[in-house]
């Protein structure tokens, strides 16, 4: 028994401000198959060799089978894995224009085994010479390759996707630090939201947008996720600050997007103003953020008045394609909580 005033420091909700699993005690789970499913697909799909006897490449991912899990215990990550991976490649041998082709399987992607040594099995699809001579040369130049992107998951696995999960304690410090990946400049994050020669006019008036996005997660996760700095960092990838109490401000990619809180209801809404740096002086539009919990998921409704006729479509691609999807991606809010 713990001494009076001792209190055992698993039950201690100072331990944390927002007195979410104080000093990670608890066992926490995020399901990392949806994620590890597309991870993987985009891994191997530009699986390619050539040499002078020959050139073959992944032509399509046959099948991904198994699951993938991440725990979190007393501030310690432990990941389980298991798949079994066939590919499909097309090639040619030197000499010959005939196409060939066979599979590439991986029987036993496991985190009981280490992937740099995992088994990869190849086969041709004909029995030609030609088929058995391309065989060959995928087994000489592939197999390495196909190990390394067997590590290269479990390496984004462990900085990408666990973000999110050990969380700080009071004094802001988190056990679990995985290894930082170098960030992306900032002119990286906004391709595809590129200025417009229109935005030097003037404005000849303002219109408004609404979006709804579902995310499998609760409501409370993503109110943090899209109010908390570090967060909002780890999914845009770029510098960014938040402040969220009323009034507070908020700078978002390298402060190509900047504003204030103007009303905040903890995990169900947020009501902000907004506007690209790029706007006239003194534009700003109006986001109100609403989440509604649901069974299984949240439903977040947004609305954004004020927004210039001229710059409407890029701030909805801006939404979907740099909050939403990344938000999905990064702390697996897209895949199914049971």
């Amino acid at each position: 028994m713990a001494l009076w005033g001792q209190g055992d420091p698993r039950w201690i909700v100072e331990e944390r401000p927002d007195s979410t699993n104080v000093n990670n005690w608890h066992w926490t789970e995020r399901d990392a198959t949806s994620w590890s499913k597309i991870k993987l697909k985009n891994l191997f799909s530009g699986l390619a060799a050539e040499t002078d006897e020959g050139s073959w490449k992944v032509d399509s991912t046959k099948s991904i089978e198994g699951e993938a899990t991440i725990n979190n215990r007393k501030g310690k990550l432990i990941y389980f894995y298991e798949w079994v991976i066939k590919l499909e490649y097309k090639g040619k041998v030197s000499g010959s224009d005939t196409n060939h082709t066979g599979t590439i399987e991986i029987p036993h992607l496991s985190d009981e085994n280490d992937p740099s040594e995992v088994d990869v099995n190849v086969s041709a699809t004909g029995d030609s010479k030609n088929s058995e001579k391309l065989k060959q040369i995928v087994r000489t130049t592939g197999i390495d390759l196909v190990r390394k992107l067997c590590s290269q998951y479990v390496s984004d696995m462990k900085t990408e996707y666990s973000t999110g999960m050990v969380l700080p304690t009071k004094d802001g410090v988190s056990s679990h630090v995985p290894s930082e990946k170098p960030a992306i400049k900032v002119s990286e994050c906004m391709k595809g939201l590129n200025v417009k020669e229109s935005l030097t006019k003037n404005v000849s008036h303002h219109v408004a947008l609404n979006l709804q996005e579902e995310f499998q997660t609760t409501a409370e996760e993503l109110y943090i996720t899209l109010t908390d700095s570090q967060r909002i960092s780890t999914f845009t990838r770029s510098p960014c600050t938040s402040n969220p109490v009323t009034g507070g401000e908020f700078s978002i990619m390298g402060g190509n997007i900047t504003g204030t809180y103007e009303t905040l209801v903890p995990h169900t809404k947020i009501v902000q103003k907004w506007r690209f740096k790029e706007w006239p002086q003194g534009l700003n539009s109006n986001v109100v953020i609403e989440l509604e919990q649901k069974s299984d998921s949240t439903l977040l409704k947004l609305k954004q008045t004020g927004v210039p006729d001229y710059d409407i479509v890029r701030t909805e691609e801006g939404w979907k394609r740099h909050f939403w999807g990344p938000i999905k991606q990064v702390f697996g809010f897209g895949a199914q909580l049971f």
